[in-house]
């Protein structure tokens, strides 16, 4: 049987099945007596290796299976937890991302598994044979048997069989290891059982079993006439049933809890089997289950950009319709153009909200990635994630990874302090990193912030002057935040020691980079002892953006909202000049003035009265631009500048504006960092 065509829905599914044994392991690694983090952790590497298996990856499934084993060990108590132990877990995850990345990338597998698992061998082995400190045990298998678990309702229950000459078992079921679907199985064995008694309940419960939590057993609580042998036969004639084990209930006998359950004195959980619930087994889900899973479809990223494509034209269309209403008479028609108007912006809306994942897709590497950071560093981190559910454009989603690494490679390396020195400066011993993702009107908002040593201004000049970077003369001019957005400089670093993790002189710049491609900006709050604080502020979407038009000498201009700060009338004598540069004085605080369409090239502006200027804004810079003309607000559809005309500096795109024309928009970041180079 080909199974090629369900490569992606593997590839997905499994992703998630690592992911969660990464989640799962580091909470373990925090609680190792949680016997419900072992029994999640056991479900996701045999569900994995059950979907590696049918694929036909074995190299997958074989691995998947040595790490199932240790958990089976951890699970049954015959294993004491050592960092070892989840180190070589960690381990092994990490090689299974490696390994389904070769699956996606070349449908086949070259990654050499012999040491891990040796090494898994080896732990398994050893300590078994230890005198390791056991966890204790959470099963009870008697003859293959797992113990049931009775509650108050399930005495009564007995009680009244009992009364009505019905005798109680204890019926395990065990399937064939390699079973593809044992939900069905385990519909197809109570069927069969139905016909001989009545199912009270099971272990695990029947939602379990539907969704098939559960490995290769479970046990139920049996009613019947009939004798263990016949009980035994009717079982064993399912097939892929490799035995049933009967056992007689007595109510003097409980046994432990099975993992996942309450101890005594809460409320049971182990619900009564529905047969009817189970009947939608045999399609593989039950009918809630069905339900939900409509409500998700999952689609290429290709089709959703041509969706968002043919979206951009209709907008442009908009426009160019709303351009021709303005000179119709007619009520009718303007009523159908505003109708137009009004359904084009749901779409439009409905379209860049097909777009949006929520960050937690990228923040859910980092708990790791600290994790083994805080080790290689010797130091102690707690990581705090909030806002994780907050939604992102795909795109920008794409982007953004590489810069949040970045800075939490900083935080770690430069801004965390050590254990021993955060003591003698009388904080505590484990340092603290907040990552944080939030809406800001239609901006999003990331924000890493540490409670460690922060940035020192000082040292920045002095290491900035040292680079060549600045003279004294000006070192000595930059206020505290000028000096630190420094560190944003190509090549720039204080570090004096190269570690793995940074002081290459690389990763501030590139996240300055990384944001000005995505018309983001960055933004840093420092304060020497008490940490540093980063924030990193986007656009809901890089498809469609508000934009404020603006003419410049021949050409239309469109610059982003988000970059613009105010718009303003000056009069020319309140236009001083300092050291051969036009400013003006707005609210006590000095301003660039430039000449924008002198900037792209034309005649300077030649206004009679006031001046139009706009205040725009991009990362720490911040300038008034002179325009001849100020249009409006639109929304504009970016379009790529062809290859052909390489890399514009100061231009992000272009874009169809209703008349047909074509609009450049500014980068403004990059516009107002070229000037601030020059007055360097």
């Amino acid at each position: 049987m080909d199974f090629s065509e369900y490569k992606d829905v593997f590839a997905a599914e499994a992703r998630e099945y690592i992911q969660s044994l990464n989640e799962n392991l580091l909470e373990f690694e925090q609680n190792p007596q949680d016997a419900q983090l072992i029994a999640e952790m056991f479900r996701a590497a045999h569900s994995l290796k059950g979907m590696a298996g049918t694929m036909g990856y074995n190299k997958l499934a074989d691995l998947t299976h040595y790490m199932e084993n240790l958990l089976d060990a951890l699970r049954d108590g015959l294993l004491g937890v050592t960092e070892e132990l989840i180190n070589t877990l960690f381990a092994s995850v990490d090689i299974l991302e490696v390994m389904l990345d070769e699956v996606i990338a070349t449908d086949g597998i070259v990654t050499d598994t012999t040491l891990i698992k040796e090494q898994l061998i080896r732990i398994l082995d050893e300590d078994a044979s230890s005198e390791t400190p056991k966890l204790s045990r959470p099963m009870d298998l008697q003859q293959g048997a797992v113990e049931l678990p009775l509650n108050e309702y399930d005495r009564e229950l007995i009680k009244e069989a009992v009364a009505k000459d019905f005798r109680p078992f204890a019926v395990t079921i065990v399937l064939r290891d390699d079973v593809l679907m044992k939900s069905v199985r385990a519909y197809t064995v109570f069927q069969a059982l139905e016909r001989l008694g009545t199912i009270a309940k099971s272990v695990p419960s029947a939602e379990d079993l539907d969704e098939e939590r559960f490995d290769d057993r479970f046990t139920v609580l049996f009613f019947t006439h009939y004798s263990p042998e016949e009980i035994r036969d009717v079982a064993l004639g399912v097939p892929e049933v490799i035995e049933a084990d009967v056992n007689d209930v007595s109510l003097e006998r409980t046994g432990p809890l099975p993992i996942g359950e309450h101890t005594e004195g809460e409320e049971d959980k182990t619900a009564r089997v529905d047969v009817s619930s189970l009947v939608a087994a045999a399609a593989g889900k039950s009918a809630t289950t069905e339900r939900a899973a409509e409500r998700f479809v999952r689609v290429e990223t290709e089709r959703l950009d041509e969706l968002n494509n043919l979206v951009g034209e209709l907008v442009i269309s908009r426009t160019q319709v709303a351009e021709v209403a303005r000179h119709l008479d007619g009520t009718h028609a303007r009523a159908a153009v505003a109708q137009l108007d009004r359904v084009t912006t749901e779409l439009q809306y409905a379209a860049m909200k097909l777009r949006m994942v929520p960050v937690k897709q990228v923040f859910d590497r980092f708990p790791r990635m600290v994790r083994d950071l805080a080790k290689n560093a010797a130091k102690t981190i707690n990581l705090q994630v909030v806002g994780e559910e907050t939604e992102l454009d795909r795109s920008l989603m794409n982007q953004i990874g590489d810069p949040l690494v970045h800075l939490i490679r900083n935080s770690v390396d430069h801004g965390l302090e050590t254990a021993e020195v955060r003591r003698e400066q009388g904080k505590a011993p484990a340092g603290n990193i907040r990552l944080e993702a939030r809406h800001e009107g239609s901006h999003v908002v990331i924000e890493i912030a540490d409670d460690g040593r922060g940035i020192d201004p000082d040292k920045i000049k002095q290491k900035a002057v040292e680079n060549g970077m600045i003279t004294e003369e000006e070192a000595a001019k930059l206020s505290d935040s000028e000096a630190q957005a420094l560190i944003f400089q190509a090549g720039f670093s204080t570090t004096e020691e190269i570690t793995d993790v940074s002081g290459r002189g690389v990763g501030m710049d590139a996240v300055r980079a990384a944001l000005d491609s995505m018309n983001g900006s960055v933004e840093i709050e420092s304060e020497v002892g008490k940490g540093t604080t980063v924030a990193l502020r986007l656009p809901l979407t890089l498809a469609i953006i508000r934009a404020l038009l603006v003419q410049a000498g021949r050409e239309t201009c469109a610059i982003p909202i988000q970059s613009v700060r105010e718009n303003l009338r000056v009069e020319p004598k309140a236009i001083k000049t300092i050291h051969g540069e036009r400013v003006i004085t707005l609210r006590n605080e000095v301003l660039p003035i430039l000449d924008l369409p002198q900037l792209l090239g034309f005649e300077a502006s030649k206004h009679q009265g006031d001046l139009p200027i706009i205040v725009v804004e991009g990362g720490s810079a911040k300038a008034g631009l002179i325009i001849d003309e100020l249009l409006g607000q639109q929304e504009v559809v970016i379009k790529s500048l062809s290859s052909m005309l390489g890399d514009i500096q100061g231009v992000a795109g272009a874009t169809v504006l209703g008349d047909g024309t074509v609009a450049l928009i500014l980068d403004i970041s990059a516009v107002l960092h070229e000037l601030s180079a020059d007055h360097r």
